[in-house]
């Protein structure tokens, strides 16, 4: 089983991640209002665009990517690849979904995990799959 990426390359791969969801996101949701005539949306209406572009570019990049590409855009700048845990193999849909789901909650859990002081990886994944260096699935 190849070794897992270190800290610093997951945040790293995170901050791309989730720059390229809001920035996508809201930017698709900007032409989608747009071309409705965002004057005749109203506040919820917009909203809800916004909310679901950003969720939706999310999924994409992160569900449908790794499925097809063992990797989201992030993780393949950095040459990272998203592998079951098991085998080294490739991710189920499942085990993507939630681990998508997952990585939605982990940073707001963060303080709630602080004060309970939980002990153990920050990073241990319940969807067993992990992140690992391309170069190592060569071998």
């Amino acid at each position: 089983m190849p070794e897992e990426v270190g800290d610093i390359r997951r945040m790293l791969f995170a901050g791309i991640d989730c720059a390229i969801t809001i920035v996508g996101g809201f930017s698709l949701a900007a032409q989608l209002a747009h071309g409705k005539g965002a004057a005749t949306l109203g506040i919820g209406a917009t909203l809800g665009i916004y909310v679901g572009c950003v969720f939706g570019v999310s999924f994409v990049n992160h569900v449908l990517g790794t499925l097809l590409f063992r990797t989201t855009v992030g993780k393949f700048l950095l040459v990272t690849r998203v592998v079951r845990e098991a085998d080294a193999g490739r991710p189920r849909f499942w085990q993507t979904v939630g681990r998508w789901l997952l990585g939605l909650t982990w940073l707001p859990m963060q303080p709630l995990r602080a004060l309970i002081l939980a002990d153990g990886d920050p990073y241990e994944d319940a969807c067993g799959l992990r992140y690992v260096r391309s170069r190592d699935l060569r071998r």
